[in-house]
């Protein structure tokens, strides 16, 4: 019998996700879904179809086999098991897309584990319009069976490529989301830093853009590319919020302390995090690095203006 599977957390990641699986993963019985705000899942499920939403989390982990979670920190993470552990969850496999540390992600599964459930750390490397086109990356770590439960939902459904980890002790795919994290910081500093030298010696950002394409024609660079170049990164929608990159570099920042690693180039990127929300809000989007570059160079934050 084709599993039963439920999505808790419908944030863009959530939604962008959950409409790949409605979509692409041949599920025979309905997608279960559940939010902490209710009409945002009776929303997307009327948009979605084939979806039937939860009362609370009780109700999608009792009517579920597999249950797949994405929530925004770490304490909704802690939060939402605390509700899953209360009831029997002997036999079912839970899969937490969050991004959340390594100590986190082990004590959780050892709690699940012990429990009689089966447990997958799968962080995903990308945004939500990554994920809207199933351009994802997913990270899955654990028990290579319970990693091939869900792996009929992976390539194809929600992502483009799988780093497997599984027999990986369950915490590190969190770690390398991380320092998957890292790399997309250095790639978006180095990115808003030369637009703005470009700019500076008079070359100017379109000639800079054809360079750009050509080495690098493809995400993570393409995308921080237009956005910077184009202004999105303060006229569009945020790709993510501010307050959340910030949060999730401190993080990585205090694992780098603690192994006593230099992480220079990390460091000036999570300052001029901090000044795009100093300057435009914590729902500013996180490409405003290159606001912040360009008013550390003379130039205003908003490209275009004067």
């Amino acid at each position: 019998m084709a599993p039963r599977l439920a999505f808790l957390g419908l944030g863009l990641m959530g939604q962008a996700m959950t409409a790949n699986l409605v979509r692409f993963g041949n599920m025979e019985a309905p997608l279960t879904l559940y939010n902490r705000t209710k009409r945002k899942a009776d929303e997307h499920s009327v948009k979605l179809g084939s979806c039937k939403v939860a009362q609370t989390i009780e109700e999608a982990v009792s009517n579920s086999d597999i249950v797949w979670s994405c929530l925004e920190n770490h304490e909704a993470v802690m939060h939402t098991f605390e509700s899953i552990l209360s009831v029997d969850i002997k036999g079912k496999l839970f899969v937490d897309s969050s991004t959340i540390p390594p100590e986190k992600t082990n004590a959780i599964a050892e709690r699940v584990l012990s429990a009689g459930g089966e447990f997958v750390a799968m962080p995903v490397m990308g945004e939500p319009t990554m994920a809207a086109t199933r351009s994802l990356i997913c990270i899955p770590s654990g028990n290579p069976a319970s990693v091939d439960r869900i792996r009929p939902y992976l390539e194809g459904v929600v992502c483009r490529s799988v780093v497997d980890l599984s027999g990986e002790e369950l915490g590190t795919s969190s770690l390398l989301k991380l320092m998957g994290n890292f790399l997309i910081m250095a790639t978006m500093e180095t990115v808003a830093e030369v637009n703005v030298l470009a700019e500076k010696t008079g070359l100017g950002t379109k000639n800079m853009s054809k360079l750009m394409n050509v080495m690098f024609p493809n995400p993570p660079h393409a995308v921080y590319n237009r956005r910077m170049v184009s202004g999105e990164y303060h006229t569009g929608v945020p790709m993510v919020e501010v307050h959340k990159a910030i949060s999730l570099t401190e993080s990585v920042l205090d694992m780098a302390r603690k192994c006593g690693a230099s992480v220079k180039l990390y460091e000036i990127a999570h300052e001029h995090l901090k000044a795009v929300e100093a300057f435009a809000g914590p729902t500013a989007d996180i490409t405003g690095i290159y606001g912040a570059t360009r008013q550390e160079s003379g130039l205003p934050y908003e490209n275009g203006t004067q």
